[in-house]
């Protein structure tokens, strides 16, 4: 089964061509504290600050990271799975703006975060109920 840290690694391997220190650097973790997360003995899992530093630095769909699937179309909005806008109606751009409205970025980090909260409360909750299945 894959897990986030897989996925982290996925990431490590096709956007920084396997190189780990780059991929802590653009997330802002020292290159040492990467590996509790993609060594080979122990894994972490990562917590919500460093899950919403990789979502917000590469421009990754959450649900995908978290869960391995990709955020459901909604409102005519269509993400692939690292969180780009995909339908022309709407278009948020690098400088976080929607066409040509300003977002604020503590908004949109905001309603990041929130969202981050919400998908890992469900996890849990799943996890909870898979464990209660699996006791009987």
């Amino acid at each position: 089964m894959e897990t986030i840290n897989d996925r982290m690694e996925m990431l490590v391997n096709q956007r920084f061509g396997g190189n780990k220190a780059a991929f802590a650097k653009t997330i802002g973790l020292p290159p040492t504290g990467l590996s509790n997360y993609l060594g080979t003995k122990r894994r972490s899992k990562p917590s919500v600050d460093m899950v919403t530093k990789i979502v917000l630095a590469l421009d990754v769909d959450a649900r995908w990271l978290l869960t391995g699937e990709e955020t459901p179309q909604q409102e005519n909005v269509n993400t692939n799975m690292h969180g780009n806008v995909k339908d022309s109606n709407v278009a948020i751009g690098s400088n976080n703006s929607v066409g040509n409205v300003s977002v604020g970025t503590d908004a949109v980090l905001e309603e990041r975060v929130r969202y981050l909260e919400a998908l890992l409360a469900e996890k849990e909750r799943l996890i909870k109920v898979y464990e209660k299945m699996v006791e009987k």
